[in-house]
């Protein structure tokens, strides 16, 4: 039998070492993520970041105060001018929110008028091809419809970029409806007393 000495064993452990040492040297450092990981992580944030813009645009309800407001969304607005306040989050989705008095110079709190969606580039940009509709279908709609009519033509609920409150309280909303193209888009502003949601306004590019 073949006997190996004590310094030999040394040299053997160290050669083993250092082969382990290599082994591990081409593989991915601890917590670290290749450039493909990367890349699938940026792709969910972009689709999660998307979905994101409605919802922080809904937290805030017509005829809320100011109070409740800043209660809903949880961030510091700032005021670009005199009562229209930005809110924006840490993603960049946002809203703009006019308050007044519902009756002017009788003294009681002002409250939400009008809010306005921050960050439409999104979903301009990032709408998938089976998601946009057509140019055929765009020029369907015409002065008068409902919204029920306007949704039936193209198949799919609009984005909602702001809404307003009217005469006598009703609410007044403009819709996107994304088209083929960068930042091509079908506006339609939807009013009327009692919620009857007939267009008043269309734009289309």
């Amino acid at each position: 039998m073949m006997k190996v000495s004590a310094k030999s064993w040394g040299l053997i452990g160290f050669i083993l070492l250092c082969s382990l040492l290599l082994l591990s040297g081409c593989g991915q450092p601890p917590g670290e993520k290749d450039s493909t990981d990367q890349s699938a992580d940026k792709a969910d944030e972009n689709i999660s970041s998307s979905e994101n813009v409605s919802d922080f645009f809904n937290k805030v309800q017509i005829g809320q105060t100011k109070a409740e407001v800043d209660a809903a969304l949880g961030v510091t607005p700032t005021s670009p001018v005199e009562g229209a306040f930005d809110y924006v989050d840490e993603n960049g989705n946002g809203v703009t929110v006019i308050f007044t008095e519902r009756s002017l110079g009788d003294g009681s709190p002002k409250v939400a008028l009008s809010k306005k969606l921050i960050g439409t580039e999104k979903y301009i940009t990032e709408t998938p091809d089976d998601q946009r509709i057509t140019e055929e279908q765009a020029e369907k709609i015409i002065e008068g419809m409902t919204y029920d009519e306007v949704k039936s033509i193209l198949g799919q609920d609009g984005i909602v970029v702001s809404e307003a409150e009217g005469i006598a309280g009703s609410i007044t909303t403009e819709r996107y409806w994304i088209k083929p193209g960068l930042a091509s888009m079908l506006s339609v502003t939807f009013a009327g007393p009692g919620g009857s949601d007939l267009s008043t306004f269309i734009f289309n590019f």
